[in-house]
């Protein structure tokens, strides 16, 4: 999924974007156990049970009846292979007799807009299979580093796991710092309120964070049931991991929290300013209103067509009518700045 970003947000080169896909091919699906790292394609059989092995399986399906090929031998039920291809599938967290069903969410960058990427897992007592339809940079570079894919299966495939979803949360964090980071000089330009900010930029940020707050807390709820329950697919040891990934979660929701209520402080300054400078001129056009009246109300008294006025025959008239004119004004002036209205 992808949704607009702000065009304030001017990433550091050190920003974690979603990378071009990899030139591979997608159908290749991963096996990799604790001594070998083997690739096979669609056209082969389906995935083979390992028994009490630690197995990680990756794939690549092209569509339901390829995956449903791929793990006939698993007994996944057809609402899980359903759910792995609805893209608008929630944020979930399924048992099922031999295996338990994980669906997470991946916040990524993408130029000027923040794209979703769904992580699925099928967990088994030894084995954990990912499945993804497009590329997974986090999966991929886990992939690619076969030690650290062996020092995960020798703990248990639930750690192949917490590995994915401590990259992606890490990951989220940090575009959260980002759009943090736009925001401040966001506020400069509120602060200033300079002309070339246009306001629906603050408003973008706080739709982006509202977002990626809300998929974080389906993830810290789906952590919370993990650690309330003990998963029969989870060894005692990975809870205080999953933990520590939850109170990353914690920490996200928390800093998105205070960048909100900035921007909302920020929001209500600029409205506050905003305000100040339109009664200021709002005044100053009512004080010339008000020096101007009376100085209208006479050129408009010697402006009348009648034949005998006062001092329309005094050769000195209309000078005394200036000064006139001009005392008024300056004695309304004074008046005015006494009273502080200027």
């Amino acid at each position: 999924m992808r949704y607009k970003v702000m065009s304030w947000l001017r990433l550091s080169r050190k920003t974690p974007q979603s990378e071009p896909e990899a030139a591979h091919d997608w159908y290749e699906h991963h096996i990799v156990t604790l001594t070998k790292h083997e690739k096979f394609r669609a056209k082969d059989a389906g995935v083979p049970l390992f028994g009490n092995k630690p197995v990680w399986v990756h794939l690549y399906p092209r569509n339901e009846r390829d995956l449903i090929e791929l793990l006939q031998k698993y007994d996944i039920h057809p609402l899980t292979v359903e759910d792995i291809f609805n893209s608008s599938n929630r944020i979930k967290r399924e048992k099922f007799p031999h295996y338990t069903y994980l669906c997470f969410r991946g916040v990524h960058l993408a130029g000027s807009y923040i794209t979703t990427k769904d992580f699925n897992f099928i967990i088994t007592k030894k084995t954990i299979i990912t499945v993804s339809e497009s590329e997974r940079t986090t999966i991929d570079k886990l992939l690619a580093d076969k030690a650290l894919c062996r020092d995960l299966l020798r703990k248990g495939p639930e750690f192949i796991l917490h590995r994915i979803l401590d990259v992606e949360t890490d990951h989220t964090l940090h575009i959260v710092h980002e759009i943090d980071l736009a925001f401040e000089r966001c506020e400069g330009a509120l602060m200033a309120h300079s002309a070339s900010l246009d306001i629906s930029m603050v408003f973008e940020l706080k739709s982006s964070l509202a977002l990626i707050k809300k998929l974080i807390l389906t993830h810290k709820e789906i952590f919370d049931e993990m650690h309330q329950h003990d998963l029969k697919h989870f060894s005692p040891e990975s809870q205080a991991f999953f933990r520590d990934v939850r109170d990353h979660a914690i920490k996200i929701i928390d800093t998105i929290d205070g960048i909100v209520q900035a921007i909302a402080s920020a929001i209500e300054a600029y409205n506050t300013i905003s305000t100040k400078r339109t009664n200021d001129i709002i005044r100053i056009l009512t004080i010339m209103t008000a020096i101007m009246l009376p100085l209208t109300l006479v050129t408009g008294y010697f402006g009348m067509n009648f034949k005998h006025l006062p001092m329309t025959e005094d050769h000195n008239g209309y000078l005394k009518t200036i000064i006139g004119m001009a005392i008024l004004a300056g004695v309304m002036m004074v008046f005015f700045l006494k009273k502080r209205w200027l």
